[in-house]
Parts: C-alpha cells; sequence; structure tokens
C-alpha cells in the first residue's frame, strides 16, 4: 500500500510547470486609477506603468486549490521585480507564472508552507517586459 502524497509534494510536483497566461491591455484609466491609489500624481503615470501596476493588471500566480489544505490563511511574503522595457497604455501584456520551490519551516506559531513563484509579463511581441519573482506563505 502506497502512502497519500501529502500537499507539499504535491505542490512540489507543479515546481516548473507554467500556469494558465492571462493576457491584458493597460488602459489609461487603469493607470489613473491605480496611481490615485498609490498615491502618486507623477504625470508620466498617466501613460507609462508605475512600478509594481503589473500586479494589478494580472495575477502573480496560478492558484493552488491544494495549499488551501494546508493551514487557515496566507501572508505575503515579499515580492521582487525586474524591469525590463516600459509599459505603455495600449500595450498588451501577457502573464505567466510558475511555481519554483516549495517548502516549510516552523515557526513560533507552528508550521508555515512556502510556495516561491515567478511570473514573466511579455508584450504583443513575446518580448519579456518585467519578471516577478514572489513569495507566499501559508499558516
Amino acid at each position: 500500500m502506497s502512502a497519500t502524497p501529502s500537499v507539499v509534494d504535491r505542490l512540489r510536483a507543479r515546481i516548473g510547470t507554467p500556469g494558465p497566461p492571462t493576457t491584458t491591455v493597460v488602459e489609461a484609466g487603469q493607470l489613473k486609477r491605480f496611481a490615485e491609489a498609490i498615491g502618486d500624481s507623477y504625470p508620466r503615470w498617466l501613460t507609462e506603468a508605475p512600478p509594481t501596476f503589473l500586479v494589478a493588471l494580472a495575477p502573480v500566480t496560478t492558484h493552488l486549490p491544494e495549499a488551501e489544505e494546508y493551514g487557515k490563511g496566507w501572508l505575503n511574503g515579499g515580492n521582487r521585480f525586474e524591469y525590463l522595457e516600459p509599459v505603455r497604455v495600449g500595450d498588451e501584456i501577457t502573464a505567466i507564472g510558475k511555481v519554483v520551490d516549495v517548502y516549510e519551516k516552523t515557526g513560533s506559531s507552528g508550521k508555515l508552507l512556502f510556495i516561491i513563484f515567478e511570473t514573466e509579463y511579455l508584450n504583443r511581441h513575446g518580448q519579456t517586459v518585467a519578471r516577478l519573482r514572489g513569495t507566499a506563505i501559508r499558516r
């Protein structure tokens, strides 16, 4: 009789597998609302996306239903961006996320599940405009 794979084992099996792509066109109204929400009225943000806008434009990682079986809540462990090209109004951006690492740690409140993901943002020409590496923590 074989043992049932743990949540961590099932998530590790997803490492490197890209999630479904999400494609969205950058609209001026989106940029304006985002700039207002972050309290930044820099005029360039009316035509060019400010840092971190891409997170609001498209999901940063694929939904992982098996992670919901672990613990009761989520924490954001931080995000790191690499910007390669400006993102402007009218650009069609496709986001593709994948899990790159999964591990457990024991903290003062018990076990924690760490999911490290990367999201690549491409323009309509297939050029990478930005990359995001983030950490989601399930407790």
